[in-house]
């Protein structure tokens, strides 16, 4: 883990990790979706995707809790998300999540919308479409029995576009070429847990302008589902935005510099 960048927030209740950069006077929070490895142990590289943001906003990247048990739920993950901006004294914030990491966001939005500045959901969806429960049930099948080069394999051919797993797919191997049990019983946990976002009825709570960000070739969560989601906002009178990434997968967010450049114009607004 990059130990420097990286503190750990205390509640009552649990410890849950973030990194920290930037220098500007707004915070922005960025909720990452589910991971086989923890996300903050490649923080040191965070500033070179964010280089944009760093002089107008202070960024959190959060982990989930520590020692989060099978049956947590997305609304427990977003109270504790809240729970967690409070206890290091953010009360309102720009949140940006990814995946299930927007699922937690919507969460944070329609329950506690005192504390969403702007809202950005990057791949995501607001009730499980088909494909979803096919491609993250069959994830959490591979963590369950402990087939960890197989997990890693679909993770990657599900996530990335081919052109982009052309060039470093050996390198994004080699990331994930010990995987603990620990790693995916922890992933499992998540994994399970996105079978059951439902927030489609309640997107109308949402106050924050919101941009919804999909991708044409999205293989987990679907681009029906992030359309679903601008229709929704649409018709109940939420201020949004949509864009759609034709030609990418899942996690074109990790593959385009177009596309954090979209979010912070959004954002500057």
């Amino acid at each position: 883990m990059s130990d420097s960048l990286v503190q750990t927030v205390r509640t009552d209740t649990f410890e849950m990790d973030y990194a920290k950069i930037g220098s500007g006077e707004k915070p922005l929070i960025v909720i990452p979706g589910i991971s086989i490895k923890n996300p903050l142990n490649f923080a040191n590289s965070f500033s070179v995707p964010y280089k944009i943001f760093l002089n107008n906003y202070t960024l959190y990247f959060f982990e989930r809790k520590k020692e989060a048990k099978p049956g947590y739920t997305l609304e427990q993950m977003a109270d504790d998300q809240v729970e967690a901006l409070k206890a290091i004294g953010i009360e309102k914030a720009d949140i940006f999540g990814v995946s299930q990491g927007g699922m937690i966001a919507q969460y944070i939005a329609i329950r506690h919308p005192q504390i969403v500045n702007k809202l950005v959901l990057g791949s995501s969806t607001s009730r499980p479409e088909p494909l979803q429960l096919e491609t993250i049930g069959n994830w959490a099948r591979l963590a369950d029995s402990r087939k960890a080069q197989e997990l890693v394999d679909s993770f990657l051919d599900k996530c990335f576009s081919e052109k982009f797993l052309a060039r470093y797919r050996r390198a994004l191997k080699a990331m994930y070429e010990t995987v603990t049990d620990a790693e995916m019983e922890r992933f499992s946990v998540f994994a399970h847990a996105c079978d059951f976002v439902n927030t489609y009825d309640n997107l109308g709570k949402i106050k924050s302008p919101t941009l919804v960000l999909g991708a044409g070739n999205d293989l987990v969560t679907t681009p029906e589902a992030a359309t679903k989601i601008a229709d929704k906002l649409k018709s109940e009178g939420v201020p949004y935005e949509f864009y759609m990434y034709e030609g990418y997968g899942h996690a074109v967010f990790d593959e385009l510099s177009d596309y954090k450049k979209r979010i912070f114009e959004f954002l500057e607004k």
